[in-house]
């Protein structure tokens, strides 16, 4: 699948989650903030792009009905259809805002309930949400990405500002025992970035009794 997300910019908060889980799943999703850069041709990009992929999700809302651009995408979608039959146009519902009556004779997916581990699995077809977590675990494995997980932020591959890998980004916790909590934070050594947050002091003590504390390492190559 090499899919399109049609979207208005008002939208994106709920948008990217779902384009980030197609990713995770090995598909190719192409996403303006992902793929247009200082520079480029908007027009060119988008139109270039109207080209090549075989879905479209036009994710559909009161923004998106009154954006000209997303109204540009999913008729530039259709008329493509009418001459390549595999060509795929998938309504994606935000809110309660009605369908375009072009695209009301397609079956639509509803996501105004934001759940978008549940949209996710009606575009590829997972069948639980068992099986979408193990099909992206296949996806991180085989990428052979290294990987750490720092307690008060999360997962990391690299540095979010330079890039630098997680093997040599630097963590620390502190405890606050007056509110029962401690504080995670990971740091990076090259462009002074930082990040964390807040977790269980019941957390970090399990995290004590391993033998190395501070930091989950895992190189899937």
């Amino acid at each position: 699948m090499h899919i399109f997300m049609s979207h208005n910019h008002r939208d994106k908060t709920e948008v990217t989650p779902v384009a980030a889980r197609l990713r995770l799943l090995g598909v190719n999703v192409w996403l303006d903030s992902w793929e247009i850069r200082p520079g480029d041709s908007i027009v060119g990009k988008v139109n270039e792009a109207l080209g090549m992929v075989d879905t479209v999700a036009v994710f559909w809302s009161a923004h998106a009905a009154g954006s000209q651009w997303v109204n540009t995408e999913w008729e530039t979608a259709l008329t493509r259809r009418l001459s390549d039959r595999s060509v795929r146009v998938i309504p994606i519902k935000l809110d309660d805002t009605d369908l375009p009556v072009m695209l009301q004779p397609i079956m639509y997916v509803s996501m105004k309930d934001g759940d978008a581990d549940r949209a996710v699995r009606e575009l590829t077809g997972a069948s639980s949400q068992a099986d979408l977590l193990r099909a992206m675990q296949q996806t991180v494995e085989e990428s052979g990405l290294e990987y750490r997980y720092f307690p008060g932020y999360g997962v990391v591959v690299g540095c979010p500002r330079c890039g630098t890998p997680s093997s040599k980004l630097d963590y620390r916790q502190e405890v606050d025992h007056g509110r029962d909590v401690a504080y995670g934070e990971v740091r990076c050594s090259e462009c002074s970035w930082r990040g964390g947050g807040e977790l269980f002091v019941g957390e970090l003590r399990k995290l004590t009794r391993c033998s190395t504390p501070n930091m989950d390492s895992r190189s899937v190559s």
